[in-house]
C-alpha cells in the first residue's frame, strides 16, 4: 500500500513537470516560428519551463499530502521509515531544497551561511 502512494506521489510531481516542459517546449517553437534563432528558442523555453503555474503549489501539496500519510501508514504498521518509501523521497525532496538554499546563499553571501547550521549544533557554538 505504502508503495502505491508513494508511486501517486511520484506521479503527481512527475505531471507537474511535464506541464511545464510541455508548456517551455511549446513556447521555443512559437519562437521559432516568428522566426527567432536557437538562443532565442533556448531562452523562451528555458524561461517559460520555470515560470510558477497557479497549480503548482496545489500539486506539491496533494504530493506531500500522499506521502505523509504513505509514512503514517508505515510507522502505524510498525515498518522501519529506513525502508518506508513515503518517508524515502520526502527525506530526500527535503534534503534537497536544503542543500540548494546552501549553495544558493554561498554564491550570494557566505557570511549568510551561519543561518544553516549543522543538524543537532548549538546555534550558539563557534565552528
Amino acid at each position: 500500500m505504502q508503495g502505491a502512494l508513494a508511486q501517486a506521489a511520484a506521479n503527481l510531481l512527475a505531471g507537474g513537470n511535464a506541464i511545464h516542459n510541455a508548456l517551455g517546449f511549446l513556447a521555443s517553437r512559437r519562437v521559432r516560428f516568428l522566426g527567432s534563432g536557437d538562443a532565442a528558442q533556448a531562452f523562451a523555453g528555458e524561461l517559460v519551463s520555470v515560470l510558477p503555474l497557479p497549480f503548482d503549489a496545489k500539486i506539491v501539496a496533494a504530493a506531500r499530502g500522499v506521502q505523509a500519510t504513505g509514512v503514517l501508514l508505515c510507522v502505524m504498521s510498525g515498518s522501519d521509515l529506513t525502508r518506508c518509501q513515503c518517508f524515502i523521497d520526502l527525506a530526500l525532496a527535503e534534503t534537497k531544497a536544503r542543500v540548494k538554499k546552501i549553495l544558493v546563499m554561498a554564491t550570494t553571501d557566505w557570511a549568510r551561511l551561519r543561518a544553516f547550521p549543522p543538524r543537532g549544533a548549538d546555534r550558539h557554538s563557534r565552528i
